[in-house]
């Protein structure tokens, strides 16, 4: 009896010692692979001010500051006596809590929107779901995992061959990355058909405050999810090369440059989390606590009886950030402007693969569109005030801060859409999706006028003649960069998707149309 359960204990040790030697095998290759989780966020993107400490991390959103507008109120005590709340009533509390707001309105002269997102980055061996995001990043992109001699040279040679039950696994795991990559590549030529004939496939969200959210505290659900770079990649959009051209040097480059530009979508949102904002300049301060929600973001719009010079977020005593506040004047004159064919090559109209090519793996510098880094500029010397407006996640936001840095772009605010999926739908052309962010802009600007930029790939012009025809007198001009009519050389039968390996990519100035209104 004694003999069998030492020999029981023995195999049992032997086979935890044999797992342990196999996870330590697979972890060697793995940060090239993508097996694990090594990518360090805020090195990949040495450009972004992203705030670190052991186990979170946190970057503010570029946002802007506005005068404040005074609410029109009704009187405050009622006409008729028997109209007034009783003490301790549900009356009597929403009344004391409008007339807290009134308060708070009548004496503010400035409303300072800050948003952010705090996140924990993901460690040790990767999960199924990340393991899966990034197969399809891969297969989308074009580009496979490096073998293991390639990505980890130092690697014991003797490395145990996987398991049935391991085998079956990545069996499923492939089959499983097929289906989505394809039901990816079906929604997106679905989505862009739609929108190329002006129509909108879903509903647009309900108004729920967005920008102009503004709250002390948020009471938003627990709900774990996981979440919510980089830079110089080494292939170039002009040449193109297909992946069957690539050196084995360049496949590892181009797996590096996935894993780092992917690393935010593998991350925890750090969920109700209380973050403390201090507003403050050199005589006087004041301080909002907010939830962060689900994605691990937090959206709070302050009004003030001050002109803060600063804002500094404070997560905890090793994880702070302070943002400069810059006021934008009621009176002027701003640029809303779209991101994917507008200002940065995108492709959209090529399909899913040519999207994530673009976006995952090809050098930043190769996706500028001449001519735009000039005509911003001069607007913005002018004092054109700029909102960049995206249907792009928030996850790519290290990725597109880098590259309005590298092409030179002016500064402003940013706004992208909250997505929390397995890369399904990151880059569809939903026309409506921008529509919210929009007329928000619109709305906390009323007496200033508007010029729009964008292309003719993502319905911009119907969905900006409806914002021009719905706000008469407020826009200026509308400016769409033409991405779906051929070069002129293509021939009748050649592809009419634009091939970067051939032709001149068309600049803003020589493809751009004005429709004034």
């Amino acid at each position: 009896m004694a003999g069998n359960l030492y020999r029981t204990g023995q195999q049992a040790v032997t086979d935890l010692r044999e797992n342990y030697a196999q996870s330590r095998a697979r972890g060697a290759d793995g940060e090239a692979a993508g097996h694990t989780n090594s990518t360090d966020i805020p090195g990949a993107f040495p450009d972004v001010a992203i705030v670190a400490n052991d186990d979170e991390q946190m970057v503010l959103f570029p946002s802007y500051a506005k005068r404040h507008d005074k609410k029109a109120w009704a009187p405050s005590t009622p006409a008729d006596p028997s109209q007034v709340p009783q003490a301790g009533s549900a009356r009597d509390e929403e009344y004391w809590r409008q007339e807290w707001e009134r308060h708070e309105d009548e004496k503010a002269i400035v409303d300072v929107d800050v948003r952010g997102w705090i996140y924990a980055p993901p460690v040790g061996p990767m999960t199924r779901r990340n393991r899966i995001l990034i197969g399809l990043a891969r297969q989308l992109s074009g580009i496979s995992a490096p073998s293991r001699a390639e990505a980890a040279p130092a690697a014991q040679p003797e490395q145990a061959a996987p398991g049935p039950h391991q085998m079956q696994e990545e069996m499923h795991d492939q089959e499983k990355i097929a289906k989505e990559a394809a039901l990816i590549e079906r929604r997106g030529q679905e989505e862009k058909r739609v929108a190329y004939s002006g129509g909108y496939s879903e509903q647009p969200p309900p108004d729920i405050g967005g920008p102009g959210v503004d709250s002390h505290t948020a009471r938003l659900g627990e709900k774990r999810v996981p979440g919510s770079g980089a830079v110089s990649p080494t292939l170039s959009a002009r040449q193109g090369p297909s992946i069957n051209e690539l050196s084995e040097a360049e496949l590892m480059l181009a797996n590096v440059n996935l894993m780092a530009r992917i690393a935010p979508f593998l991350t925890w949102p750090q969920v109700a989390m209380p973050i403390t904002i201090f507003f403050y300049n050199e005589t006087k301060s004041q301080s909002r606590t907010v939830l962060t929600n689900d994605a691990g973001h937090f959206v709070v719009r302050a009004q003030l009886d001050f002109v803060p010079t600063h804002v500094r977020v404070l997560a905890d005593e090793k994880l702070s950030a302070t943002q400069p506040v810059k006021v934008t004047e009621p009176h002027g004159v701003s640029l809303i402007s779209d991101v994917d064919d507008t200002v940065k090559h995108s492709n959209i109209s090529a399909g899913a693969r040519e999207i994530f090519r673009n976006t995952f793996v090809r050098e930043l510098a190769e996706l500028t569109v001449d001519g735009v880094k000039e005509w911003y500029s001069q607007m913005h010397d002018l004092g054109v005030s700029v909102h960049y407006c995206s249907n792009s996640p928030w996850q790519l936001f290290p990725v597109l801060a880098t590259f309005f840095k590298l092409g030179g772009l002016p500064p402003g605010s940013l706004h992208l859409k909250q997505y929390s999926g397995m890369l399904q739908g990151i880059f569809e052309p939903v026309a409506e999706r921008k529509k919210t962010t929009l007329n928000h802009l619109l709305t906390d600007f009323p007496t200033r006028k508007f010029l729009l930029v964008g292309d003719s790939g993502e319905a911009d012009l119907e969905v900006y003649t409806e914002l021009a025809l719905a706000n008469p007198g407020r826009i200026l001009a509308i400016f769409i960069r033409d991405v779906t009519t051929p070069p002129e050389k293509t021939g009748f039968f050649d592809s009419a998707a634009l091939d970067l390996g051939r032709h001149k990519k068309p600049s803003m100035s020589d493809q751009e149309s004005s429709s004034s209104r």
